[in-house]
């Protein structure tokens, strides 16, 4: 089609290659009687951005005219897509030389690094970015650097798709040369960001790799976030030192620490240039005056004295092996039965606040870690309260309630309202300031501040932040992003979804990444003197607590682990830091069954086991001809999917991803399962067939997608979004190739399609916990219950039946109960089927689902005390 569609003015000969955003075809220039490159752009990617605006924006880089840059020729649209053509270069890429020789001669390095300095500034001086530099984007023509693609990204950017790109599952820069900023997604890139990929350019020309690597793009991120780039002098002793320091400098994490312009680079670099055949480093020193014996006997020791000195001090300061504390004795403060979670100790460390109850009926109480019993705080017994805080004099104590956030005296008494529920979403995580004139707290993915009593600003976007906590100076406020436990929406312990840490700084909202997300961390807390922060980890299993050197909101070293299965959620340090207050936690989840009863409602304890083992179960369902259960479970040491014969078959272990999977979801015809996971570093949509195929990533992008459900003929899967309100959407399979996903609402979770795949049932969590009804293909939905008259609990699942007559919901009462309730399709009042009364392992967690006549769902058992630990300097 690209053949017959340019055949008036280039042949096309053949395919050269294909990238992120285009493929390349070699062709002859009719007209001029010359070899072309024809870079078609994909089409998944002018569909989101649009080929005329494309073309529109590309126009820019057409007048760049610099003997380093390979220029444009002509554009155009073809088949509903954009081209654009190029010279074509006689040669091979930096890439290809890099491949064979893996590092180039310094001389070489250096004088090439020069030439795309030189590109870069020219371009920089008419206003383009070039975003995309890289080996690949740089064609040696005659051993001369000539830069490619100069544009495309700015263009894609420009036209509107940099914000859509993750829809086509492309990104903007490539992970090993993304400056820090491109990689936080930064809206506003600048000059340095292309000076910071020159300077990974140069570095892997140097060294032979890039500063940064990783299994995964998204370690090699976490490593450009967090780690500094190795020193070159070491690793290649020919290294001229005025190289390196270009080199470093380039690659500093602040972009205002860099260098303000390519030109600059360049300079730096000329400083330290070695031509053909003149010595390097090594050959400057032979060069100098040969000391005596009786000198260089004093200066070596010199030398290796001072760095003993240097190999100390660092690992003082950035943390290394040395810990910044160890724990004494451990009291146990709390013994009653059921959860007594999320402690925090006084300023003084003589008193605790903790939460008690059940995950759905908690409160708040205080207790002397001497001894004593616990008083709760207020006299209100049908509100959830959770996440209590001290202020920073220790005299009331601030928590979440009725979604938003109150505070009470320490002593007991009556409420002051600090800040008010969200208008679409609770208030998830709040803390005092250091000096207590402030508060800062979390509503959907934002974070906030209260200055005063009734002014409120927006700071930064923190996704699903949770345990925010000023440093000491009040200058940060550090958060767990990417796993929001909140009890106000009955959420239960134990979820394992990866997170990571974060310092927000209060004066810009700067976004400082403190640990990497491959597994879950949460519960920051600062030192007395602000140089570290403390935090648990599942990093290697249980919980446990680990500590991470900061400066200027920025990780120093690598994290250290002080305890070893403590299994704690959350911890809290006393002002002086002297006091470590925590929970231990023991959580143990399995899937269970249960029939359903036709007539009375029933009242139970527990049904009949499927699942045996200490293993955490979060989501169950079966295979739609009801033989298989299907599961995800932690047996393995992090969360994969399961699947055993129903009733008492042996478990199949499906997945073994290191990342976290979840919900599984079987296809009507038995052959793959969809699911939800963090293996692409936020939530997406996959598939996986069972015969050993390769897995599909069904969605990519920001949006958090999750809980995948089939359509009953197999050529869709619904899910949802787990931020904010939600979201109901839909993605089509055609000829074996996933489409652009399709947004039916912009709020709802938990969509489930009826037997039929006429309809799709959901949970609206804005509007109280009711449920819905929408059609499959197109229309608005029905209101099919108001489960808030029955003690509805926000955003619960729904299940249909196997007929599609009923649809099955669920709610906790006041007494901590868990109901099953089934609701006519066709309309009428919601009917009592069965009771938990929490003496056994009771189905609070989410992930249940239905079998004919029988409910399936995992119950957790969960036992959790206060414990203070004290606190010692190495």
């Amino acid at each position: 089609r690209l053949a017959a569609a340019l055949a008036d003015r280039y042949r096309v000969e053949r395919e050269l290659g294909a990238g992120g955003m285009a493929t390349v075809y070699l062709a002859h220039d009719l007209k001029h009687d010359r070899k072309v490159a024809i870079k078609v752009l994909r089409p998944e990617l002018a569909a989101v951005i649009g080929a005329e605006r494309f073309l529109r924006e590309i126009k820019t880089i057409a007048n760049l005219q610099h003997p380093h840059i390979l220029g444009l020729i002509d554009s155009g649209e073809v088949n509903g897509t954009a081209y654009y053509v190029m010279p074509f270069v006689e040669g091979e890429s930096l890439r290809d030389r890099l491949n064979r020789e893996k590092q180039l001669p310094i001389h070489d390095a250096v004088r090439l690094a020069t030439e795309v300095a030189g590109a870069l500034d020219y371009a920089h001086r008419h206003g383009v970015i070039h975003r995309d530099i890289k080996p690949e984007n740089i064609l040696l023509h005659d051993g001369s650097a000539l830069v490619a693609d100069f544009g495309i990204a700015l263009a894609v950017s420009s036209a509107g798709g940099g914000s859509r790109m993750t829809e086509t599952g492309m990104s903007l820069g490539t992970p090993h040369y993304m400056s820090p900023e491109q990689a936080m997604g930064e809206r506003e890139i600048t000059v340095r960001s292309d000076v910071y990929a020159l300077g990974a350019m140069t570095y892997e020309m140097l060294i032979g790799e890039p500063p940064f690597t990783g299994s995964t793009a998204q370690a090699i991120v976490a490593k450009v976030l967090t780690e500094e780039p190795r020193p070159l002098i070491p690793q290649r002793h020919s290294v001229p030192p005025e190289v390196e320091k270009a080199v470093q400098t380039a690659l500093e994490k602040l972009p205002a620490d860099r260098f303000g312009s390519a030109a600059e680079f360049a300079t730096a670099l000329k400083d330290g240039k070695t031509e053909r055949g003149n010595v390097g480093r090594r050959g400057r020193q032979l060069t100098s005056p040969r000391p005596s014996m009786r000198t260089s006997i004093p200066l070596a020791i010199g030398f290796l004295i001072m760095l003993l000195a240097a190999f100390l001090l660092g690992r003082r300061e950035s943390g290394g092996d040395t810990l910044p504390l160890s724990f004494g004795q451990s009291i146990k403060v709390t013994w009653d039965p059921g959860l007594e979670v999320l402690p925090a100790i006084s300023p003084d460390g003589k008193t605790v606040t903790y939460a008690s109850g059940t995950p759905i009926r908690m409160r708040v109480y205080v207790r002397p870690v001497a001894g004593g019993r616990g008083i709760p705080l207020t006299d209100d017994t049908t509100q959830v309260q959770s996440h209590p805080r001290w202020s920073p004099d220790g005299s009331r104590v601030l928590f979440l309630e009725r979604g938003g956030v109150v505070s009470v005296p320490a002593t007991g008494g009556s409420e002051t309202p600090e800040v008010p529920p969200g208008r679409s979403s609770p208030v998830i995580s709040a803390a005092w300031s250091p000096d207590g004139k402030s508060i800062g707290y979390v509503i959907g993915d934002s974070l906030f501040i209260r200055d005063g009593q009734n002014d409120s600003r927006g700071v930064a976007r923190v996704f699903e932040a949770n345990g925010c906590t000023w440093s000491p100076d009040g200058a940060y406020v550090a958060c767990s992003s990417g796993n929001a436990i909140s009890l106000t929406t009955g959420v239960l312990f134990g979820n394992v979804s990866p997170s990571k840490l974060v310092a927000v700084r209060v004066r810009d909202g700067r976004v400082f990444p403190l640990t990497d997300s491959l597994s879950l961390n949460q519960s920051p807390v600062w030192s007395p003197d602000g140089r570290w922060i403390y935090y648990v980890s599942n990093r290697f299993g249980p919980r446990d607590i680990f500590a991470q050197a900061v400066s200027g909101g920025l990780p120093r070293g690598s994290a250290l682990r002080l305890t070893t299965g403590l299994n704690s959620h959350t911890i809290s340090l006393s002002a002086d830091g002297k006091r470590l207050a925590y929970a231990s936690i023991s959580i143990e989840s399995n899937a269970w069954s249960i029939s359903i009863p036709t007539k009375a409602p029933g009242t139970t304890s527990s049904g009949v086991q499927l699942t045996h083992g200490g293993q955490f179960v979060e989501a169950v369902e079966p295979s739609w001809d009801g033989r298989w259960l299907y599961y995800d479970s932690d047996l393995g040491g992090n969360m994969d999917l399961y699947r055993m014969a129903i009733p008492d078959g042996t478990p199949e272990r499906l997945t073994t991803d290191s990342s976290d999977d979840f919900f599984p979801a079987p296809s009507p015809d038995g052959r793959e399962v969809a699911f939800h996971s963090w293996r692409s570093g936020s939530r997406d949509i996959y598939v996986m067939p069972l015969d050993g195929g390769p897995v599909q990533r069904v969605t990519a992008s920001p949006g958090q997608e999750a809980i995948a459900k089939w359509s009953p003929d197999g050529s869709q899967i619904a899910y949802c979004i787990f931020t904010g309100r939600g979201g109901i959407w839909t993605v089509r399979r055609i000829q074996g190739k996933w489409q652009k996903p399709v947004e039916r609402l912009d709020h709802g979770f938990f969509p489930l399609w009826s037997p039929d795949g006429r309809e799709i049932a959901f949970s609206n969590a804005v509007a109280g916990g009711s449920l819905w009804v929408m059609p499959a293909d197109a229309g608005p939905p029905h209101l099919l219950a108001d489960t808030t008259g029955v003690r509805g609990i926000l955003g619960d699942e729904v299940v249909w039946s196997t007929d599609g007559r009923l649809v099955y919901t669920r709610t906790h009462d006041a007494a901590g109960n868990t109901l099953f309730w089934s609701i006519p399709h066709a309309g009428g009042s919601p009917q009592l089927l069965l009771t938990f009364n929490g003496v056994g392992p009771s189905p609070t967690r989410g992930g249940w689902s239905v079998s004919g006549d029988r409910l399936l769902y995992p119950a957790a058992e969960q036992r959790s005390d206060v414990w203070v630990m004290e606190v010692r300097k190495p």
